[in-house]
């Protein structure tokens, strides 16, 4: 594996139990095989959801069910007090006092003392099998199945329900009530239809399941309980990858693009996902103030313009699903407005090739003008408020990603400072090189001082499908005889560390 597993804010439920007549070389190798699988799971940063009553035992005092086994285990391996809960108790206050004993109570309150354990309360006059299955499935988010009948059949497929994972081992123990196949029936039916039981990645646990056998076992229990860990954090994130992307990142060149992955981390030579329409999509999280990691999927119209950007952007949302839309990418600004480097967000977007050809050969100007959601407006305008720490922000963001300007350009003016601002976009079909051409956009709207062409397509492909979209641009060039490529890697970055700050401190996500 690529990571470390981690099981961090996961809770497994560990469901079964075991025959009277089962021999007592099998017990034991069940709990041993618990306390294993406790160890590696704590280890991983997750934990449990236990029910506790009584402890049946057979002649040999051996116990027939695992609940107490996992807390001796926890209680054993995290003897001091703890930050995070690691085991959720469900239980009836009646049933602890009469059910059992003193040094089991004082066990449980021990844990819950010192922040080990939490106790959910379950009423006696509504306490049965299903509703205590119930209630664990409330707080867990996996599930082992150990031998048992019924009631871990009902569990599993309860689970299966929610698409939550289910992993059934083949230790024939039996149940404790004798009442069904349990773990060894939820195993047929896995190998049968492997993604029943493990939604995303079933397919693949399937082909290591011979390994993880407890009846014959080939492997320490240390190292079956390791890779069950592996097996349920691969089905976590295969659960991730498959969720539409808090935000989808687009780019129309490839300097755009090289930029766009620069910021995020994505190295240049990354596999990439592709859609049935042949589009490339790139994968990676950014970290929001808070720690709450957003999803961001990351993909290139190929080109210039706002047919292909419309385009592009209609088939990604159909077949991503993103919550969120941002466009990076390079712009000219208008001279004496704009300097290079200088990062914009846009604000408005004036489409200006809509015309009519009326007689005489007259040309009458309609312009589509967009604005920015309300939503999105509060957003700029909090973003844009925050101007000392956004500033001192996007230095240091600058700084490690490498983008340093030169302090003078042929071609004009270069930024001094990191601030973007919000501004109105002219967009449409032509690459301008004519000044009087870009100043005469000014007479559609005042407020012009951007060209390009993919804002309009971006805007109206989002507003089909009711998505939040926001573009940023740096500025490349003046739209004038001066322009040139010579810019856009330094204008391209600066975009792109621009909506990166932008995702992880300005954006309200798009629920």
């Amino acid at each position: 594996m690529s990571q470390v597993p981690t099981l961090a804010s996961s809770y497994l439920l560990l469901a079964g139990s075991i025959s009277i007549a089962t021999d007592n070389v099998l017990i034991d190798r069940a709990h041993e095989f618990v306390d294993a699988l406790v160890a590696e799971v704590l280890q991983a940063g997750g934990g449990f959801v236990i029910y506790v009553a009584d402890e049946p035992v057979n002649t040999d005092q051996k116990p027939l069910l695992f609940d107490w086994t996992v807390a001796r285990a926890v209680n054993r391996l995290m003897p001091d007090e703890s930050p995070d809960v690691r085991l959720k108790i469900v239980a009836s206050p009646e049933r602890l006092q009469t059910k059992m004993n003193a040094e089991q109570r004082r066990l449980l309150n021990s844990m819950i003392a010192r922040g080990v354990a939490e106790f959910f309360s379950l009423e006696e006059e509504v306490l049965t099998g299903g509703n205590v299955g119930d209630e664990q499935l409330e707080h867990a988010t996996a599930m082992v199945a150990l031998g048992g009948g019924k009631g871990v059949a009902d569990r599993a497929r309860k689970m299966a329900k929610r698409f939550l994972p289910v992993l059934p081992l083949d230790l024939q123990l039996g149940a404790n009530s004798e009442d069904g196949a349990g773990a060894l029936g939820v195993l047929k039916a896995l190998q049968a239809n492997p993604l029943t039981y493990m939604p995303f990645s079933g397919n693949q646990v399937l082909k290591v399941l011979p390994a993880l056998s407890l009846q014959e076992p080939v492997l320490p229990m240390s190292t079956i309980s390791r890779r069950i860990v592996g097996i349920f954090y691969e089905e976590e994130q295969a659960r991730i990858a498959a969720l539409p992307p808090d935000v989808l990142i687009l780019t129309a060149l490839e300097v755009e693009l090289a930029a766009a992955k620069h910021a995020l981390g994505i190295a240049e030579d990354a596999e990439h996902a592709t859609t049935e329409q042949g589009l490339h999509v790139w994968k990676a999280p950014v970290t929001r103030r808070g720690g709450k990691t957003v999803s961001c999927a990351v993909a290139t119209f190929g080109g210039a313009g706002n047919i292909d950007a419309a385009a592009v952007t209609t088939s990604l949302l159909a077949a991503l699903r993103p919550r969120n839309v941002m466009m990076l990418g390079i712009a000219a600004g208008l001279r004496g407005k704009c300097s290079l480097g200088e990062v914009i967000i846009a604000e408005r977007i004036v489409a200006y090739e809509g015309a009519a050809l009326a007689e005489g050969g007259k040309v009458e100007a309609r312009p589509e003008i967009t604005r920015l959601t309300l939503r999105d407006r509060q957003d700029v305008s909090s973003y844009l408020s925050n101007r000392t720490s956004l500033a001192a922000r996007l230095e240091a963001r600058y700084k490690a990603l490498g983008i340093a300007f030169p302090e003078e350009d042929e071609a004009g003016p270069v930024a001094k400072g990191f601030m973007p601002k919000a501004v109105t976009v002219a967009s449409g079909e032509k690459l301008l090189r004519d000044p009087e051409q870009f100043k005469a956009k000014r007479s559609l709207h005042g407020k012009v001082e951007i060209a390009e062409m993919e804002g309009a397509g971006l805007f109206a492909a989002c507003a089909n499908y009711g998505k939040p979209v926001l573009m940023v641009r740096g500025i490349s060039d003046f739209g004038d005889a001066k322009k040139s490529d010579g810019f856009h890697v330094h204008a391209a970055r600066a975009a792109a560390a621009v909506t990166v700050d932008y995702i992880a401190n300005g954006m309200t996500l798009q629920d």
